[in-house]
């Protein structure tokens, strides 16, 4: 990229002109100057890119989609994409880091074949490493907290213990409780990096409004 044309990309992407109503949403953060100024400037390096979700929700995750979690979630990792600030073009499947009955967080290839377990860094919107690959994820601390790689300081659903283990107790009855019945979920911190404890953080009412992690991937051969 030659030096007359860097300034003329910075005043167009940072302009009122390459940034109109009728393009973008005030609230999509892919749109934002920062974003597309990185995707121009910065060729994504290779990793599963980690993203919370911009829409919060209460413990009754299984509403959308066909009304089960497990789809429910991965619709929501999808509808919710375009608003991430991931600077990666390459990545074009979604998995949800929320536990459920059938997929453990620490399980996602039980139904994700196609997800790289090892070898593929898990990195945050603007390609900071939070974990050396999946396998690492649980197992060990993370390099970074979330908040450090550029996700914003809030608490996510988990339905987990600190393993990624599927809670049992604590998990919106399946996600299927918007509060009406009383249970509760595990959530974890995006400003936590020890093992055990990022993931699960405590338990909070299902009325409460939280948003869930979602990882965008690039599937493997097969896939």
């Amino acid at each position: 990229m030659t030096p007359r044309i860097l300034p003329v990309l910075l005043f167009c992407v940072l302009s009122s002109g390459c940034l109109s109503d009728k393009t973008c949403s005030d609230q999509d953060r892919g749109c934002s100057p920062q974003a597309i100024l990185m995707s121009i400037l910065v060729s994504a390096p290779d990793g599963i890119y980690l993203y919370a979700t911009n829409t919060s929700y209460n413990g009754k995750l299984a509403v959308l989609g066909t009304g089960s979690l497990d789809p429910s979630l991965n619709f929501i990792c999808g509808q919710q994409r375009i608003f991430s600030n991931i600077i990666d073009t390459k990545c074009s499947k979604y998995a949800p880091l929320v536990s459920t009955s059938l997929t453990p967080a620490a399980s996602l290839n039980t139904s994700y074949s196609d997800f790289p377990t090892t070898g593929v860094p898990i990195r945050g919107p603007f390609g900071t490493i939070i974990a050396q690959d999946y396998a690492n994820l649980f197992a060990v601390d993370l390099e970074d907290t979330m908040v450090s790689a550029g996700i914003a300081d809030q608490t996510v659903w988990s339905f987990s213990d600190g393993n990624g283990v599927y809670d049992t107790t604590n998990n919106c009855s399946n996600g299927d409780d918007d509060g009406s019945l009383s249970t509760f979920g595990s959530a974890g911190s995006t400003a936590l990096k020890n093992q055990a404890s990022w993931f699960n953080t405590g338990t909070r009412s299902c009325s409460e409004l939280h948003s869930i992690l979602c990882l965008c991937y690039v599937p493997t051969s097969g896939g």
